[in-house]
């Protein structure tokens, strides 16, 4: 088993790369951990939004960074929107393609089988797999609404302590996502998501670049509240 550790940063000084035409320079995403306002390795890619509140290309494109100041980049992958935009559908479904232009699967933003929590779903070209990752661990979610009503003693200690008020990592629901085959969930994790660090761990051997990538670019993008 092969497993890859990247990072995906939205800091400003993270972003400072040519974007295309129509796209604005949205993120890099980096080798190890983030500390403080950049990461500490190496960029891997840079990932284009696209300006237009209705896209008519791709929402994202993830690039290599050029290996010249002059040579064009090279495209990991390419994520489009759903038809008629990300919106509030109950489920939107994302069309991913890879470097040649090859179609290499789509996401599915939805619900879990119970409508609790928030469900990703990468399905494989052939329709034949499905890799579903849900929003918060249960652990993370009994904390979470346990805790609930004791946020406004929370706040006033920590206006009168320091006057700046609570943390925002108060306000924020659990986000740690692992990501399993399904329905059953056999064969271990296959990507993960840590919240606290940004980061994402995925099975190089068992998972796809492109649509892991893509996975992981939306998934960033709807914690940030930018999909």
């Amino acid at each position: 088993m092969s497993r890859n550790v990247f990072n995906i940063s939205r800091a400003q000084d993270c972003r400072q790369f040519a974007a295309p035409p129509g796209y604005q320079a949205w993120g890099s995403l980096t080798s190890g951990k983030f500390s403080g306002e950049l990461a500490d390795g190496e960029v891997l890619a840079h990932i284009h939004r696209y300006e237009a509140e209705v896209p008519t290309g791709p929402l994202f494109l993830v690039t290599h960074p050029s290996d010249s100041p002059s040579g064009p980049p090279r495209t990991i992958c390419t994520i489009s929107a759903p038809a008629g935009g990300a919106g509030q559908q109950e489920e939107r479904e994302y069309t991913v393609h890879g470097p040649a232009g090859d179609y290499a699967g789509h996401i599915v933003h939805g619900r879990s089988p119970r409508g609790i929590r928030q469900a990703w779903r990468m399905h494989s070209p052939a329709g034949d797999r499905v890799v579903a990752g849900y929003k918060g661990s249960l652990r993370g979610w009994f904390a979470y609404w346990m805790t609930l009503p004791l946020w406004p003693l929370f706040a006033v200690m920590g206006l009168l302590h320091d006057g700046g008020g609570p943390s925002t990592w108060m306000w924020d629901k659990p986000a740690r996502v692992t990501w399993r085959s399904r329905p059953r969930g056999l064969g271990g994790v296959l990507m993960r998501f840590t919240y606290g660090y940004s980061l994402f761990t995925w099975d190089t051997e068992r998972l796809d670049a492109s649509l892991t990538h893509a996975q992981a670019v939306l998934y960033f993008a709807s914690v940030t509240k930018d999909s």
